[in-house]
């Protein structure tokens, strides 16, 4: 805007120029011209002054190339026609680390998809834009740090406990990736797992060992029924041995044989058996 205000002046005072070298007849028309380039050059040289930062951003302001100390916050400025503003992003951002791949402390290929976070340092936007003018810093600083910090932490933790322990990961990931920001004037906020795996043989495995466990904790569940079955026979027999032989000392405390026959007689109903097989003896006949 400024080199274009630049122009529409400089077309101004060669009309007035040319208006008044032209004969005095013939100088209306030049003079108007002039004066409507003149009108535009300045419009156009004051909204070449004019600047506006959008929401949730910040503007460093360069001179011929200087960075200056001060950043613009929101809204409109005015600022010198012939600097540049620059603007920063300061909300939520996100970069994806896709296909991660990783070796667990037990030697495990482990692989993800990691999801991280973040937001530029407000306090720091003007070293971030001196150190990185073109502010690709997602992907030329943040998205291989955290391909390098997946591979440091995972190589922490056993396959095991990458699955029990998968928050614990993750906010590992986050702290140590925060570590390796600070100097590029980023804040991690947090890292997310996405597509958490491990490989094809190791799942499998998984499956068999939870599916011999299944099987191994129901054959002792299937043992202790069956011994608690028995035990619960033995009690039931060694109860009935008890009580038969209480009811054998009973009976021969009062009288053995002779005690057996007057409780029969008691409870005779008084009928003789229809038929006695031979050599039966009748009964209580022999009762004295």
């Amino acid at each position: 805007m400024f080199v274009v205000s630049l122009v529409f002046l400089f077309l101004a005072l060669i009309g007035l120029i040319v208006g008044i070298v032209m004969p005095a007849g013939s100088r209306a028309v030049p003079r108007l011209v002039s004066m409507v380039l003149a009108a535009v050059g300045v419009i156009a040289f004051v909204f070449s002054m004019f600047t506006t930062v959008p929401a949730s951003n910040v503007a460093v302001v360069t001179t011929f190339g200087k960075v200056g100390t001060e950043l613009l916050g929101e809204g409109a400025h005015f600022i010198a026609p012939w600097s540049r503003t620059r603007d920063i992003y300061l909300a939520q951002q996100r970069v994806d680390a896709a296909k991660s791949e990783a070796g667990s402390k037990d030697l495990q290929s482990v692989h993800a998809d990691l999801v991280v976070n973040f937001v530029v340092d407000p306090n720091k936007a003007r070293e971030l834009y001196v150190s990185n003018p073109s502010l690709s810093y997602a992907e030329l600083l943040l998205q291989p740090a955290t391909y390098e910090t997946f591979k440091a932490v995972v190589a922490q933790y056993t396959a095991e406990e990458l699955v029990t322990k998968r928050q614990e990961v993750s906010a590992a990931i986050a702290r140590n990736l925060q570590q390796r920001m600070v100097q590029y004037h980023l804040v991690v906020q947090n890292v997310n797992l996405v597509n958490f795996g491990f490989s094809k043989s190791f799942d499998q495995a998984i499956e068999e060992k939870v599916t011999a466990n299944q099987k191994a904790a129901t054959a002792e569940n299937n043992l202790k029924r069956t011994k608690f079955e028995a035990e619960q026979r033995i009690a039931q027999a060694e109860g009935e041995a008890k009580a038969i032989a209480i009811q054998a000392a009973a009976v021969e405390k009062s009288g053995g044989v002779g005690y057996v026959q007057l409780q029969a007689i008691a409870k005779w109903d008084g009928k003789l058996p229809q038929y006695v097989a031979a050599g039966s003896p009748m009964p209580f006949v022999n009762v004295k």
